[in-house]
């Protein structure tokens, strides 16, 4: 993913992949927030094959569409990347839990190295667009 933000077509590509970052993160938080909850099943927020399906295309014959009520196999458009919720119901404690706290805090800090390696391209892209336009001041 981060080889086409760096190839100029990504600022489009930058944005939606740090809102579903934002929005695993959230998912992420949630996990650690309720790891005391009796009962409470992690939940797995996934995103990339929807975004890479979008960005690089698919092998997939895609469906002729001839109205927006019909079903897509690949989304249309990068707003069309909704991502998907997965529950996690194994391994479950004996009070019912399935967060596992170490695999959760793994997850956060990748999560949060995946999204400054993507908001620092962006930067950088957004960078050598003003320079572009305006030159060398």
């Amino acid at each position: 993913m981060l080889e086409r933000i760096y190839s100029g077509m990504a600022l489009d590509v930058a944005e939606a992949a740090l809102r579903l970052l934002r929005k695993r993160h959230e998912y992420i938080a949630a996990n650690i927030a309720n790891v005391d909850t009796p009962g409470y099943k992690a939940r797995r927020f996934h995103f990339e094959k929807q975004l890479q399906q979008v960005v690089y295309g698919t092998d997939e014959l895609p469906l002729y569409v001839t109205n927006p009520r019909h079903i897509r196999n690949v989304p249309a458009s990068l707003e069309d990347v909704k991502g998907s919720v997965e529950r996690i119901l194994w391994p479950v404690r004996n009070d019912g839990n399935s967060v596992d706290i170490d695999r959760e805090m793994a997850r956060l800090a990748e999560n949060q190295v995946l999204y400054d390696a993507i908001a620092q391209a962006y930067s950088m892209q957004l960078a050598r667009l003003k320079y572009a336009i305006r030159g060398r001041e």
